[in-house]
């Protein structure tokens, strides 16, 4: 960038500037749509389980957005400084802590994903089931269930 200032070629440098900062904004829009998309992922999978809704995690996604936005201020502030030597050709830092965002909500994305597949909302059923068992025979047939959903589980995986 040093060189196209003392250069004076104000095309090249606006161009220079303008492809950073494309890349630096696509890298922002990505990471507040992958916590979006993990928000969506959460909520679908508490609804899935009959978990309760509550402000608390929505307010977490909006500190988590808040928390990433200042981690990718200081990448941007480093993508600046950069930007002024002659070797650092893209916001590498950006795109780093971009990279990083994407794989951290895409995990809890797939954990959601396993929690809805795992059965875990018919344990609840299951335990009601095993209290309202007033028998021997209706214990061993909430048993059986249980036994049944198991080996269930175990040939998903």
């Amino acid at each position: 960038m040093l060189e196209l200032i003392e250069a004076k070629d104000l095309e090249a440098l606006m161009f220079f500037i303008t492809v950073r900062v494309v890349i630096i904004v696509i890298c922002w829009i990505f990471s507040t749509i992958a916590c979006i998309v993990d928000f969506w992922s959460g909520t679908l999978t508490a609804k899935i389980l009959g978990e309760k809704l509550m402000s608390h995690g929505f307010r977490r996604t909006v500190v988590k957005i808040g928390d990433y936005a200042r981690v990718l201020m200081f990448a941007f502030m480093v993508d600046v400084l950069g930007s002024l030597l002659s070797f650092y050709i893209l916001p590498f830092a950006t795109m780093l802590c971009a990279l990083a965002i994407l794989c951290i909500e895409g995990k809890s994305v797939l954990e959601n994903s396993k929690r809805r597949k795992a059965h875990a909302g018919d344990v609840p059923d299951m335990i009601k089931q095993i209290i309202q068992a007033a028998t021997t025979e209706q214990g061993n047939e909430v048993f059986n269930k249980i036994v049944k959903q198991v080996s269930l589980n175990n040939k998903e995986k």
